[in-house]
């Protein structure tokens, strides 16, 4: 059921921050001396024609989210490249709801098929990028479009995260065990969150 204060995203801007490591840090076999961050700015409006913009960032960890024998170099421009990518499929996607309705909405039906277009085009007879790395790269812009959310409201983005805000609840997205007798019907992500952290 639509509300009204559902969002859509309105456009995307993408930042690449070289960032140099204070000591290097292990991986695997790779160390990491220096990361790129993708950051991220989202704007998003509501039904009734209000607007707000939000940050997201992520470091393009290449050692962790791509494992692999392919250079370094390859894979940090392959992750830059599938973010470039990313910023006009979310620039240009057309549903509403609350942030965690359109982050799932765009993992099903739009990041899935642009990482295997990606694969099939950009890394044809090269290592493949993992959908680790997929995720990833689209990570800064769900961030974003969460920080947004909040910002639009006037709320704390985790306190949006229930029944006033969200037409779904948890069991469109969760399918527990049947031995386990449990059900998320009528449950959202704020139901196991604390209101107010004990101090």
């Amino acid at each position: 059921m639509p509300k009204a204060t559902d969002i859509r995203v309105i456009s995307a801007t993408l930042y690449f921050l070289p960032v140099q490591a204070r000591v290097p840090l292990k991986f695997g076999a790779e160390s990491l001396t220096h990361v790129t961050c993708a950051r991220v700015c989202v704007k998003v409006g509501d039904r009734r024609g209000g607007a707000a913009q939000g940050w997201g960032e992520t470091p393009l960890s290449v050692q962790w989210v791509w494992p692999g024998k392919t250079s370094y170099e390859e894979r940090h421009e392959a992750l830059k490249q599938f973010c470039i990518t990313l910023t006009g499929l979310w620039a240009s996607f057309p549903e509403q709801g609350h942030p965690i309705e359109l982050g799932h909405e765009f993992q099903q039906a739009i990041l899935e098929h642009a990482w295997k277009a990606f694969n099939r085009r950009q890394r044809r007879g090269k290592e493949p990028m993992p959908w680790l790395a997929a995720l990833v790269c689209s990570s800064p812009f769900d961030l974003a479009i969460h920080d947004a959310f909040g910002q639009l409201h006037r709320r704390p983005t985790f306190a949006t995260y229930n029944a006033e805000f969200m037409s779904r609840d948890l069991a469109c997205y969760l399918q527990p065990a049947r031995r386990f007798g449990i059900s998320f019907r009528g449950k959202y992500p704020g139901d196991f969150l604390l209101a107010r952290p004990a101090k």
